[in-house]
């Protein structure tokens, strides 16, 4: 096979694979709930705040470790670079989704109290979880 060819029939196997990722990965989307899409995003909003609120020195009840995991997590959904590209649909954006909902249960604990801190009712953020 010539080294031509090669890259030819390497680049159809791989955009093949992606095409079947790509399948996988809307079937699944079919499956997931708008109100927790809509959760999701709200979270992420009190997190900004929440980080806003720390960097001002209005808000200083918030463990290190928890600033920098949830300034981290919301680094890597903003910024386009990362371990998939986010120009890559739904595979793009499904790594950055991952990362901050693992943080996020991490964190769970301080962003409720930073919900009480406020005055907020935490169940928008956290509708039907413990």
């Amino acid at each position: 096979m010539t080294s031509a060819r090669a890259r030819v029939v390497t680049l159809a196997g791989g955009a093949a694979t992606q095409a079947a990722r790509g399948a996988a990965l809307a079937r699944h989307l079919q499956l997931v709930n708008p109100r927790r899409l809509s959760q999701f995003i709200r979270r992420i909003k009190l997190t900004a705040r929440l980080l806003r609120d720390v960097s001002r020195g209005a808000y200083p009840h918030v463990p290190w470790k928890t600033v920098g995991a949830l300034g981290a997590a919301l680094a890597y959904f903003v910024l386009p670079l990362d371990a998939i590209p986010d120009f890559i649909p739904l595979s793009g954006f499904l790594d950055d989704a991952l990362v901050l909902g693992l943080v996020f249960g991490a964190a769970e604990s301080d962003l409720r109290a930073y919900c009480d801190w406020r005055g907020v009712d935490p169940k928008p953020y956290f509708d039907g979880e413990k």
